[in-house]
């Protein structure tokens, strides 16, 4: 189920900014290039952008990637990063394209095991208010960690993690 909230494109705009510092203002709050840099690249999952041609333009940088990634992939067309065996993938990454184009799905989710992990991947359609379709942002990481998670832990109970 995805959860949306009626949103105003002129104001979002109006609030969305870079100053000549570089300091980045969202509607939700603001930050620098390096804050937000190093925010990508810290979470435990990794992000690729496709925008709204199907060109692969962007993705966090870190060791725990899944999938790898090269600056020298950026601005190709996906289908071409993706292998052509087995069979079923390309097709597949095609009609989920398709279908965010055409507005009949804005997101889909799997999950399956890939070198000893399990790998978890969602894909969303991204729009402005108005609905125009926008690109396409793979999210994906290893849950097998939290795969087995039972009862509670805070940092009360269990101090850092690591």
């Amino acid at each position: 189920m995805v959860m949306t909230r009626e949103r105003n494109q002129k104001d979002e705009d109006t609030k969305t900014f870079i100053e000549e510092q570089g300091l980045i203002h969202l509607p939700t709050g603001q930050f620098d290039l390096k804050l937000l840099r190093t925010m990508l690249n810290m979470m435990p999952f990794e992000i690729d952008l496709i925008d709204a041609d199907d060109n692969f333009i962007y993705f966090t940088d870190s060791d725990t990637r899944m999938h790898h990634r090269t600056t020298e992939q950026l601005n190709q067309e996906l289908l071409s990063l993706h292998p052509e065996k087995p069979e079923h993938i390309r097709p597949t990454v095609q009609k989920i394209l398709e279908s965010f184009h055409d507005g009949t799905a804005s997101h889909y989710e799997q999950w399956f095991p890939m070198a000893g992990k399990t790998c978890y991947i969602n894909y969303y359609a991204l729009r402005d208010c108005d609905g125009r379709y926008l690109g396409c942002m793979e999210f994906t990481g290893d849950i097998s960690r939290i795969q087995g998670l039972r009862g509670i832990r805070t940092p009360h109970n269990s101090g850092k993690s690591e």
